[in-house]
Parts: C-alpha cells; sequence; structure tokens
C-alpha cells in the first residue's frame, strides 16, 4: 500500500471523525500520528484478509476493521460536550460504534452493500435502518449502547467480534424487514 493512499485515508478518517463528533456535540483534539498508525494497521489487516480469503470482503468486516483500530490505537487525545467541560474518558469507544453505525447507514443502500441487506424489503434501506439502529441501541434504557461501550473499554474485543455485531445487527434489521 502506498504511503500516498495511507495519507489521503487518515486525512479523510479525520475529516470523517470530527463531522462524527460534530453531530454529537462533542469538540475533540486528534492524534494525526496516530490517524496515519490507524490507516496503515487498517490497509494491512485489507491486505492480510484478500490474500487469505480470495473473494470480496464484506462490507461489515471493513467497517468493522477500522472501528476495531479507531478504538485500539485511540486517536482522540481529549474530547468534551461543546457546552460542558468534562472529559469523555470513553471518546474513542464511542466514536468507534457512531462510526460503525455512520458507515452501515451508508452502504445500506450501496450496490455493494452485504448480499443479507439486499434481502430486506424496504426502500431505501437505510432510513429504515437508522430507525432501527436507534431503537435497537435505546433498548432497555441504552442497555445494548451503554453493555457494548463496556465492553469495548475494559474487554479484548477483536474485529471480529465488531464483525459479528455487525453481522447480527444486519441480520436482525433483515428478519423485520422481509
Amino acid at each position: 500500500m502506498s504511503d500516498d493512499r495511507i495519507a489521503v485515508d487518515a486525512l479523510r478518517l479525520h475529516n470523517l471523525l470530527f463531522a462524527l463528533c460534530r453531530l454529537k456535540n462533542v469538540q475533540i483534539e486528534l492524534s494525526d500520528d496516530c490517524l496515519v498508525q490507524v490507516a496503515s494497521h487498517y490497509h494491512k489487516d485489507l491486505s492480510k484478509l484478500e490474500y487469505h480469503q480470495g473473494n470480496e470482503i464484506s462490507v461489515n468486516k471493513r467497517i468493522a476493521g477500522l472501528a476495531f483500530w479507531v478504538r485500539r490505537l485511540k486517536p482522540i487525545r481529549f474530547a468534551a460536550k461543546v457546552d460542558g467541560v468534562a472529559e469523555i474518558c470513553d471518546i474513542n469507544e464511542q466514536v468507534s460504534v457512531w462510526l460503525m453505525t455512520d458507515l452501515l447507514l451508508r452502504y445500506a443502500d450501496h450496490s455493494n452493500t452485504t448480499a443479507i441487506m439486499k434481502k430486506a424489503k424496504v426502500r431505501p434501506r437505510h432510513i429504515h435502518l437508522r430507525n432501527y439502529l436507534a431503537s435497537y441501541w435505546r433498548t432497555y434504557d441504552w442497555f445494548n449502547y451503554t453493555s457494548l461501550i463496556y465492553n469495548l473499554r475494559f474487554r479484548n474485543i477483536s474485529s471480529h467480534h465488531m464483525a459479528l455485531l455487525l453481522d447480527s445487527i444486519t441480520t436482525g434489521f433483515v428478519i423485520k424487514h422481509s
């Protein structure tokens, strides 16, 4: 993978993380060096998957891989609510979930989405998926969300675990809408 490609992807990730945090009224400080490391590790993982898998890499694996490296390398050095002063200690874990959610929504109607997602009989899928995800995270007073954030922060969660989570969310959505 060329250094130029990694630099471009690090810049895109920089812009995406700022945009996601802006939507949540969170101000952040990022480490650009760490973003380059995230992009580099992500590309290495994709290269390994392409070599060993041989066929097309699942969208969910791609999304989970990127979110994993954001969580693991923690490129956000400081975060706080725009109207507050308290630091958000688990911001990298939260951003990795926001990133997975955002990218899953972006790919919901894309031609390269997962085969199972294409079985959902609703259009446009991203609108229905957004509603499904909102209710999924809010279940039992945000239990699913807070439990995931806790586990991402204090447990050993791999990109494979994150891909399985996305697969189960996708499957639940398709079952509901098929």
